[in-house]
């Protein structure tokens, strides 16, 4: 009997330290149900015969494309909190390279004639939109609800933007919209480079968050009027009220792409990770904060900070921005 006493004593005391190290429901945030949006992903990357049949990333020496769209999908899920876990449901990786508007496509040879001697890269860069659109029959599938948007993986020269949106209520995201595509609704064309890294595939990632919250807000400005302008506000152009910034700039950038800066200067932007529930909280902050100047790293660190709370604000709008960011469909202001 004693025995048996002890046993349930243990148990009892294993649930309960079970118990305490796990958050309650009253204490665990609470989340949006994640979406999956439907990848197509298109990746020029040709083979080089000329090489013993390697493809020109290895021939070249730059990222493994699909490497490269893995570690970026686990960033994205990670920072939305869950929330954005995009899958690719179809990837084509074309022997070629892309059509330009002015019907100019490089043969590997002049390609890589350019790229060893630094020279003679074609000009004008810009990609033929229409032309991919109509290979890979993209506003059928949109229609038929197969893919949510396209990823193409490109080599440098490539005359990519880094996003393009079409269909049909298309608007400016990081670039003017692909018009006349005849999607009923709207998609982005993601454009990637596998010179790069993940940290420029983010930074594609939040141009056009930028652009789609401009759109959300009607505005976007160096003011307090509303919660993206008081959100980007950075020391530079707004002394004292610096929050988390924009893209190019941190809290305490003075000038582009500048994230390294040791300047501390005082920011609420960890207070935005309360969203909707703003507390009016600031420390002083500098690179050491985001990463010390890694792109990959800042743009992680603005990215874990773009609100994902449930419900709407005070304004009115999604307290959790990251649907209007991926899921823009869903919702009026951002459709």
């Amino acid at each position: 009997m004693k025995l048996k006493t002890s046993f349930w004593l243990s148990i009892g005391l294993a649930a309960l330290t079970a118990a305490l190290s796990l958050p309650s429901a009253s204490t665990a945030p609470r989340r949006d149900k994640p979406v999956r949006p439907k990848v197509l992903l298109l990746t020029y990357n040709p083979i080089i015969e000329a090489e013993g049949g390697k493809r020109l990333h290895e021939v070249c020496k730059w990222k493994d494309p699909d490497a490269l769209c893995e570690t970026y999908m686990a960033d994205v899920k990670e920072c939305s909190g869950g929330y954005a876990d995009y899958r690719i449901v179809e990837r084509k990786v074309i022997d070629g390279y892309p059509l330009k508007k002015d019907g100019f496509r490089y043969t590997d040879e002049s390609f890589m004639q350019a790229f060893r001697t630094g020279k003679g890269w074609h000009q004008p860069d810009a990609i033929d939109y229409y032309a991919i659109v109509k290979e890979f029959d993209l506003a059928r599938r949109v229609n038929r609800d197969e893919i949510d948007e396209v990823w193409i993986m490109g080599m440098p020269y490539s005359g990519l933007y880094e996003s393009i949106m079409a269909g049909k209520g298309a608007y400016f995201c990081n670039s003017a919209p692909l018009t006349g595509v005849d999607a009923d609704r709207i998609f982005v064309i993601m454009g990637f480079n596998y010179e790069r890294g993940v940290g420029e595939m983010l930074e594609d990632l939040g141009h056009r968050t930028e652009s789609i919250m401009r759109k959300v807000y009607g505005s976007w400005e160096a003011e307090e009027t509303h919660a993206w302008n008081r959100f980007t506000l950075y020391d530079k152009v707004a002394p004292g009220k610096a929050a988390v910034g924009n893209v190019h700039f941190a809290p305490n950038s003075t000038k582009d792409y500048e994230w390294g800066s040791k300047t501390p200067v005082l920011s609420s932007a960890d207070d935005w990770l309360n969203y909707p529930n703003l507390k009016g909280e600031k420390r002083y902050m500098n690179a050491a904060d985001w990463g010390n100047g890694e792109i990959r790293a800042h743009h992680r660190w603005w990215f874990q900070h773009l609100p994902k709370a449930p419900g709407r604000g005070p304004d009115g709008k999604q307290a959790n921005w990251w649907k209007y960011a991926i899921d823009f469909n869903r919702y009026p202001e951002s459709r």
